[in-house]
């Protein structure tokens, strides 16, 4: 396999109080200068040498005017890929903030794990977790319904789904959610939404359907991830930055990478 290019594609960023997400708050260095919790939305643009990869596909657009979100497909245009030239989308899971572009990529071939098909589609299980109503957001089986036909099911713990793009099983926060393994880089998606939740294995989240799996799962990798070497990064942390996250006296410890745009 070839080198593997990452691009950050934000739809937006909010900055709420952490208790807004978590069970707790977070420690101060994972806070902005007015001690909230910097919480973005959007997706990754990977570029291989044969595949131009969505992995997600943001929030879609503001429902509420005033909020700063809805800058995923101009990010995609910034990194010079226009909507036609993407092969390939895989969903991480199917909650509404990571499918709200999805329409964009009309040429492309769609991947999402099949338990969280199942659950949110078929079964037509709604969602429940805080701001859904706020942002407008769209019951799962008529938001993906256009879908419906084409998405590629997986079933199991893992599937490669373009050369050196890899789709892991990783449930919890919904019963298919998974992360993305990429050359050296890790995205664990919404498996932890701040790196504090790789550093503690205490913390939950109010959008996690099964909190007491998605503890696990979270620990689960932190465990595997420390000092591994990867590069590692979760949908939802400011900025969308990359990390290490290493082992130092016992402790785990994350220490952000410098930017790879």
């Amino acid at each position: 396999m070839g080198a593997v290019r990452i691009t950050p594609l934000s739809d937006g960023e909010l900055h709420i109080p952490a208790e807004g997400l978590l069970n707790r708050p977070l420690p101060p260095e994972f806070t902005d200068a007015d001690g909230l919790m910097g919480v973005n939305f959007g997706g990754f643009l990977v570029q291989t040498d044969e595949h131009v990869v969505v992995i997600d596909a943001g929030i879609g657009g503001g429902a509420i005017p005033e909020l700063p979100i809805g800058t995923f497909p101009e990010r995609l245009r910034a990194a010079g890929v226009a909507p036609e030239d993407v092969d390939t989308v895989i969903f991480t899971h199917l909650h509404f903030d990571h499918v709200g572009w999805a329409g964009l990529f009309t040429g492309a071939e769609y991947h999402a794990h099949a338990i969280d098909w199942r659950y949110w589609v078929d079964d037509a299980t709604p969602e429940t977790g805080p701001g859904r109503e706020d942002f407008g957001a769209i019951p799962a089986p008529e938001r993906l319904a256009p879908l419906a036909d084409s998405i590629v099911l997986h079933e199991g713990e893992r599937s490669e789904i373009v050369p050196g793009v890899v789709l892991r099983l990783a449930p919890g926060h919904t019963p298919g959610h998974c992360i993305v393994d990429a050359g050296e880089h890790v995205l664990l998606a919404d498996a932890a939404h701040n790196p504090a939740q790789l550093l503690s294995d205490d913390y939950e989240s109010m959008t996690d359907v099964d909190p007491a799996l998605a503890r696990a799962t979270r620990a689960a990798l932190a465990e595997e991830l420390a000092d591994s070497g990867a590069l590692v990064t979760m949908t939802h942390d400011a900025g969308n930055r990359f990390g290490r996250l290493t082992r130092e006296g016992g402790q785990r410890r994350w220490t952000y990478a410098p930017s790879i745009e």
